[in-house]
């Protein structure tokens, strides 16, 4: 059967790619914020809805107003993509399957998406529109036979690493029918099937997880020097309309945080995949629990009147079920028995 599958891989832009990615970056980003700012105040201000082909109808204005003029550096491919993740965002927000979109952030992983008109692939070498030369990808492993991809997301971890993934449909051929079958009880510490199978999670993510935390002290320690600096409290917010100088060393702060963040979901990752490959393989019948995550992993800080006990406890609780992941878990169980499965 055919599917859609992605293909991620890292790449090395040279100074002239990052300096044009960046650009997209903050571009999608901005769009984004602006689409997100102007439905939600049509709602609440003027009581009506705005769509994705109202937003997309103003990026031509946006271009020639003097102060959004540099639109026009990036290709119009990433403004209408990022504005089809917002429409997106809120077709899930509609349905309850997510919460409201919030802005996004320019400390936070940065991406951007190109349909099959915004990239050139020719014999294996992907050109992403503005940029002269093909991205420099690190195959670490090989597509499939005559692949074309569909569509192509850049992102810029909050490492500094670039990846790439590329969309691709592929003929997955079916497993052979098991008469194994499971049932699957997840835990904090590992998962334990009804076969009597069980899968720990990692030992290392503990590990990072104090390193991460140690790091995030750090910065907090250089943001409240800086705000002494500026004659501020080091524990109030900042005034509206405040911005704080960021110095070189807070910005090394931030690379290191975001480092670490990356490695643990890296290790979460390649633990997920590994442990759901093997579940979908060796059974033909799966059964999970249907837990309320959300719920399991509420705050329990509580109200000014009644504050919550045992606060640091139920935080720890809450880092150890989120670092377990039981929603991807899920999800990716899913796609792939539905893949592999007859």
């Amino acid at each position: 059967m055919n599917f859609k599958r992605a293909y991620r891989y890292r790449f090395y832009p040279t100074e002239a790619q990052a300096e044009q990615l960046a650009r997209s970056f903050s571009c999608a980003r901005w769009i984004y914020n602006w689409g997100l700012k102007t439905r939600t105040d049509a709602f609440y201000n003027e009581g009506r809805r705005v769509y994705y082909k109202d937003l997309a109808a103003s990026i031509k204005d946006l271009k020639k107003a003097p102060e959004t003029q540099w639109l026009t550096e990036v290709s119009n491919v990433v403004l209408q993509q990022s504005l089809r993740h917002l429409d997106n965002a809120f077709t899930r927000f509609f349905r309850k399957e997510s919460a409201y979109p919030t802005f996004k952030r320019r400390r936070d992983n940065q991406s951007c998406s190109y349909m099959r008109n915004g990239f050139s692939w020719r014999n294996g070498a992907l050109t992403l529109a503005k940029q002269d030369a093909p991205l420099a990808i690190r195959w670490s492993r090989p597509l499939p036979a005559n692949a074309v991809p569909s569509s192509v997301t850049v992102t810029r971890t909050t490492g500094g690493q670039y990846y790439v993934a590329l969309l691709v449909e592929e003929d997955i051929p079916a497993l052979a029918p098991v008469a194994s079958a499971t049932g699957i009880d997840l835990n904090v510490q590992e998962m334990v099937l009804s076969t009597g199978k069980r899968y720990r999670t990692p030992a290392k993510l503990q590990t990072l997880d104090a390193r991460k935390r140690r790091d995030q002290r750090a910065c907090t320690r250089k943001v409240a020097a800086a705000k002494r600096a500026m004659g501020l409290d080091p524990q109030a917010s900042l005034p509206r309309g405040t911005r704080l100088p960021i110095s070189n060393n807070l910005r090394k702060a931030h690379r290191k945080v975001g480092r670490v963040a990356e490695r643990i979901a890296n290790v979460r990752r390649d633990w997920q995949h590994q442990t759901t490959t093997a579940i979908v393989r060796e059974n033909q019948v799966i059964a999970m629990e249907d837990l309320y995550v959300a719920g399991m992993t509420a705050s329990a800080k509580g109200l000014v009147e009644q504050p919550g006990k045992q606060v640091k406890q139920k935080a720890g609780l809450n880092r150890a079920i989120l670092d377990v992941g039981f929603g991807e878990i899920r999800r990716q169980i899913q796609y792939k028995a539905q893949r592999v499965h007859v």
